[in-house]
């Protein structure tokens, strides 16, 4: 064969594989599990295109981003380092509040207990660089922060731990660094499956407190039972109006909302947090653990799509097995 001929079909087969190869590239969508971390939190909207995604990292603070909720782990970035004698980097959550971006999260510093620590964003770049700006003074071990915003007013959220028990507290941020006024205990756990029931695993546990907002109607979606259990899930609060910090305005549905589906192989359900994709469809993100090695160092970021119920509440259905995920 002539050299100029073989030339010609050596550049047909390259372009030919190269082809295919895009073929096969536009048929891969995302897959479960979407992060090897647990303790997600996801902005509910995109960020200048790209949703923005924080996990536990345990000695740092990374922000992961993609252009949909199940791609947001798509790139990263560690926006801080753990100081001198800091471990257990937990749980960070983003918000952005009066001009800047402020990460809180948990921590331990020397032989301290949990604490929430505060960072902020030197830019209003989410991604750029951040400002350690120490821990915030809640008077007891405090860990999981997020945020409540109800009648444009701002509250921290944050899990009290101590007297055998993880509970949600709540108190109001005057100033991003300030909580003001009483620091108010909504919701402890009731109910066995709160409780660890069926499990070896029995720490009482209301924690993972993320805020919902739908159809005018605030929610707070809630981890019950022990992290390290298999029975770990996710419970709701339904605000009723009125004063966010009066515990009598939230109301604890009696059984969980989503929960461990061994059949397909997932178990331990629990620390969900929310995406409105670009699409409108809604998202849910949570750490789960596979049925067949149940660790907390398995734990991992899943993601799946949710709905709403008739009388304005999250309708999460049934937890999906690992594999590519249904994105339309």
């Amino acid at each position: 064969m002539p050299v100029k001929t073989l030339c010609r079909l050596l550049l047909f087969l390259t372009l030919c594989a190269g082809a295919l190869a895009a073929v096969g590239q536009t048929n891969v969508g995302p897959s479960n599990p979407i992060l090897q971390h647990a303790d997600p939190f996801i902005t509910w909207m995109p960020v200048d295109g790209r949703y923005l995604l924080l996990a536990t990292a345990r000695n740092n603070v990374t922000i992961w981003s993609g252009p949909t909720p199940a791609t947001a782990a798509t790139d990263s970035k560690v926006v801080f380092n753990a100081v001198e004698g800091m471990r257990e980097v937990w749980s960070p959550t983003l918000w952005h509040i009066k001009g800047s971006w402020w990460i809180y999260f948990t921590a331990r510093v020397g032989t301290e207990k949990h604490a929430i620590y505060v960072l902020q964003s030197d830019t209003d770049d989410p991604l750029g660089t951040y400002t350690y700006r120490g821990p915030l003074d809640l008077e007891r071990e405090a860990i999981d922060p997020s945020v409540l915003t109800v009648k444009g007013k701002t509250y921290l959220m944050y899990v009290g731990v101590g007297g055998g028990e993880n509970a949600i507290y709540m108190v109001r941020l005057g100033e991003p660094m300030k909580p003001v006024g009483e620091k108010v205990l909504i919701a402890e756990p009731e109910y066995p499956w709160e409780k660890g029931a069926g499990s070896p695993k029995n720490y009482p546990v209301n924690e993972g407190p993320t805020a919902l907002y739908h159809a005018g109607k605030a929610f707070i979606v809630y981890s019950g039972s022990d992290t390290a259990s298999t029975f770990y899930c996710l419970g709701l609060l339904t605000f009723q109006g009125g004063d966010p910090l009066q515990r009598r305005n939230w109301i604890k549905t009696d059984h969980p909302i989503l929960t461990q589906n061994p059949a397909v192989g997932i178990v331990g359900t629990g620390r969900g947090t929310f995406a409105h994709a670009k699409d409108g469809t809604e998202w849910l993100l949570y750490a789960a653990m596979p049925a067949d090695d149940a660790r907390t160092a398995n734990r991992a970021t899943r993601a799946q799509r949710f709905t709403w119920n008739a009388d304005g509440s999250p309708e999460f259905g049934p937890v999906l097995a690992d594999g590519p995920i249904a994105v339309r």
